[in-house]
């Protein structure tokens, strides 16, 4: 898979997430851990954002790496931080306006920002984006769209914590190692992470720290003496790997994939 770190196109900008249950009530905003599941009906992609929301009053928030990841997958290629390069990549946030039983969200990604409306009904909302002008080389010259257009759909739901251990092949900077690493989320959604790595270089167990973002990992540490920062987006359906239950994790120094662990 080819990973490029180009932000998601600017209307791509929505998130489901990880881990918690909604304290919603009467006057409040939306909160957990939630994955936006954003569809193009131009491009054909699906953007995934990954958001811990965070509720004052009816508005909701939430910003920076450790609360909101973003991933698109566009023809069979998964592109870091989205397909759309912002100035700031991976420097993203969301906020939501809550009134009734309507939202009026805004999705910045690295510097786009995109306005969307969405409808909550539980704690699941659902919603439709749409914009015009943009400079997203990925929204220049596709067929039977002006320049610059998006619009689409998205579905939002409140994820589980992330738990559990995941073993497979993981391609490290220090070589192709046999990992198993074991997840363990907090109740604010910080994330402690168990690798245990062996291969040419990387032979023990190694800590890794961070955060739970909706159905994402952000972690990093020392590994075999050098720093190791990585992103990985839990499938709990296999609707992206086809295994259920799997990690996909990805270098995020180097913006590569790094392999495939299964649930065990």
């Amino acid at each position: 898979m080819k990973i490029r770190s180009i932000l998601l196109a600017l209307p791509l900008m929505f998130t489901l997430a990880c881990g918690g249950s909604s304290s919603l009530r009467p006057g409040e905003g939306v909160s957990g851990a939630y994955e936006f599941v954003v569809s193009s009906n131009v491009t054909g992609g699906v953007t995934l954002v990954e958001t811990n929301l965070a509720a004052n009053g009816n508005q909701s928030g939430a910003t920076g790496p450790s609360q909101v990841q973003i991933l698109t997958l566009q023809q069979k290629n998964w592109y870091i931080n989205g397909i759309c390069a912002g100035s700031t990549p991976g420097q993203n946030s969301v906020t939501a306006n809550l009134t009734g039983s309507s939202l009026a969200l805004l999705f910045n990604e690295g510097g786009n920002t995109v306005p969307g409306q969405g409808t909550l009904t539980g704690t699941t909302i659902t919603g439709n984006y749409s914009v015009s002008g943009s400079a997203c080389p990925a929204l220049q010259g596709v067929p039977g769209f002006p320049a610059g257009y998006d619009s689409g759909g998205f579905v939002a739901n409140l994820v589980p914590s992330l738990t559990g251990t995941f073993s497979g092949t993981l391609n490290l900077p220090n070589g192709t190692d046999n990992a198993a690493l074991t997840l363990s989320e907090n109740p604010d959604h910080s994330l402690n992470v168990s690798a245990q790595l062996t291969g040419p270089v990387d032979n023990g167990v190694f800590q890794l720290t961070g955060s739970a973002v909706g159905n994402a990992i952000f972690v990093s540490g020392t590994v075999s003496g050098n720093q190791l920062t990585l992103l990985a987006y839990f499938d709990r359906s296999g609707t992206y790997t086809k295994f259920p239950n799997s990690l996909l994790v990805f270098d995020y120094d180097t913006l590569t994939d790094a392999g495939l662990l299964l649930g065990q």
